[in-house]
C-alpha cells in the first residue's frame, strides 16, 4: 500500500516537471493550465465570447426591428414665399411701370360719408381720378374747346389727341358742352361714335377693360369699391432701382395683383327665332374668361313658317347645316369669330377657350338666313345660362 502511494506521488512529480518544462519552452507567459473563467486563449488569442456575441446579435436585431417600426418623419413643406403686403405695380401716365413696396400702412380717402382708411394690403387696384390730376383735366377741357377752333389743323389735332386717350374718356366727352358751336358738336359726335365702336370691340376681345375715367379717385378692394378723394398726394416707393417718390397725379393705375373671388353667374336669355349668327345673334352681356365652365339648358319652339314646320333647340336634321351645325339648333359663341361657335341644343356644357362676351344664336343655312331670302320664322328659345369661374372649384 505504501509502495503504491510512493509510486503515485512520483508520477505526479514527473507530470508537474513536464508541464513546467513545456510552459518554459513555448512561452514565458502562457500556459496550458488555464482558469476556466478567463477570457484569454491559451494560444495567445482571445476566447470566443459566445454569450457576448449572442447579446450583440440580439441587440442588432432589436435595433433593426426598432428601425422597421419607426414611423417616417413628417416632412413639412417649405413655407410659401410671403408676398410683401405693401407691394404694388404703379402704371404711370407716361407709359412706364414701377414695381415696389409702398411705404405706407394705409391710404386715407375722403368720401361723401366721411374719412375711410384702407390698408394697403386690402387694396386690389387704385384709379386716381381727374381731381388728382388737374393738368390732365385742364388738357381735356382745352382739347374740347379746340374742336371748335378757327384753325382746321388745330381742330384735327385736338380730335386725334382725344381719340388717343381711348375709351376711358367716353363718359367725360358725353358730358362735354359744345357751347353752341356746330363744328365742336359735330366732332364730339364723331369721336363718341369711334370710341363706342372701340369699346364694343374691346368688350368682345379684351380680357380687361380700363374703367371709365371719372372726376373722383377709385379704390377697389376684394369686398367693395370706394370713390372719393385720396388724401396722400405723394408716395414713397422702395424699388430695385432705389427709393423713389411718385406723385399721385402721375399714377394712371396702381395694381396689387390680388386674386379676386369671382362668383357664379346665372342668367335667363331669350333667343328670338331669327337671331342668326350671320345677322343678329343675341348678346348676353355676360363676360366669360378663358377656362370658365359654361352650362346652358334651353327649351322653346321656333316655327318655320314657309315650311309649315317647327323646331326645338336641337334644330332640324333635314334642313341642311351651317358650319357643320344643323339649321335651327341653338348655338353659342364667345367673341366675334363665327368659326368658333359651339353647339348647344337643349342641354350642353363647355369650357371657354378664350375670353370675351358670350353670344347665343340659331344656326341657319346661309341661303335661308339671308335678309333677302323671304323666309320667315317665329317663336323663340328660352335659355338658362350658368357660368362658373375657373377658380370656383
Amino acid at each position: 500500500m505504501r509502495l503504491q502511494a510512493k509510486t503515485f506521488s512520483f508520477i505526479l512529480i514527473l507530470l508537474a516537471a513536464f508541464a513546467l518544462t513545456f510552459c518554459s519552452a513555448t512561452t514565458s507567459n502562457a500556459c496550458l493550465v488555464q482558469d476556466p473563467f478567463s477570457d484569454d486563449d491559451p494560444f495567445g488569442g482571445k476566447k470566443k465570447k459566445k454569450a457576448t456575441k449572442k447579446k450583440a446579435t440580439d441587440e442588432k436585431d432589436d435595433e433593426e426591428k426598432s428601425e422597421d417600426k419607426e414611423e417616417p418623419k413628417a416632412t413639412t413643406p417649405p413655407p410659401e414665399e410671403k408676398i410683401n403686403q405693401q407691394y404694388a405695380q404703379l402704371h404711370l401716365r407716361d407709359g412706364s411701370i414701377i414695381g415696389g413696396d409702398i411705404q405706407a400702412e394705409a391710404i386715407t380717402v375722403k368720401t361723401a360719408y366721411g374719412m375711410l382708411t384702407v390698408p394697403i394690403s386690402r387694396i386690389v387696384r387704385m384709379y386716381p381720378g381727374l381731381q388728382s390730376n388737374p393738368e390732365l383735366n385742364g388738357r381735356i377741357d382745352t382739347l374740347v374747346k379746340d374742336l371748335g377752333g378757327k384753325e382746321s389743323a388745330k381742330r384735327d389735332g385736338a380730335q386725334k389727341e382725344l381719340l388717343r386717350m381711348g375709351i376711358k374718356i367716353r363718359d367725360i366727352l358725353k358730358r362735354a358742352q359744345d357751347g353752341g358751336n356746330a363744328e365742336r358738336k359735330k366732332r364730339l359726335i364723331q369721336i363718341q361714335a369711334e370710341l363706342d365702336e372701340l369699346a364694343e370691340e374691346a368688350a368682345e376681345e379684351l380680357e380687361e377693360v380700363e374703367p371709365q375715367m371719372i372726376n373722383e379717385d377709385t379704390i377697389v378692394t376684394p369686398d367693395f369699391s370706394i370713390v372719393g378723394e385720396i388724401q396722400q398726394k405723394e408716395f414713397k416707393v422702395i424699388s430695385k432701382f432705389g427709393d423713389l417718390r411718385v406723385q399721385l397725379a402721375d399714377i394712371r393705375l396702381a395694381d396689387r395683383k390680388i386674386k379676386e373671388t369671382k362668383s357664379t353667374i346665372r342668367k335667363s336669355v331669350s333667343v328670338g327665332a331669327m337671331a342668326f349668327f350671320q345677322t343678329t345673334p343675341v348678346k348676353t352681356s355676360i363676360r366669360v374668361n378663358k377656362g370658365d365652365k359654361i352650362e346652358i339648358k334651353a327649351d322653346g319652339v321656333v316655327q318655320w313658317v314657309n315650311w309649315s314646320n317647327s323646331s326645338t333647340p336641337e334644330g332640324l336634321t333635314n334642313r341642311s347645316q351651317w358650319n357643320g351645325i344643323n339649321s335651327g339648333k341653338l348655338t353659342a359663341r364667345i367673341g366675334s369669330d363665327n368659326s368658333k361657335c359651339v353647339q348647344i341644343g337643349s342641354n350642353a356644357s363647355f369650357v371657354a377657350k378664350s375670353s370675351g362676351v358670350l353670344y347665343l344664336g340659331i344656326a341657319m343655312r346661309d341661303s335661308y338666313a339671308s335678309g333677302t331670302s323671304g323666309y320667315t320664322w317665329t317663336g323663340a328659345y328660352k335659355a338658362k345660362v350658368v357660368v362658373k369661374p375657373s377658380d370656383s372649384e
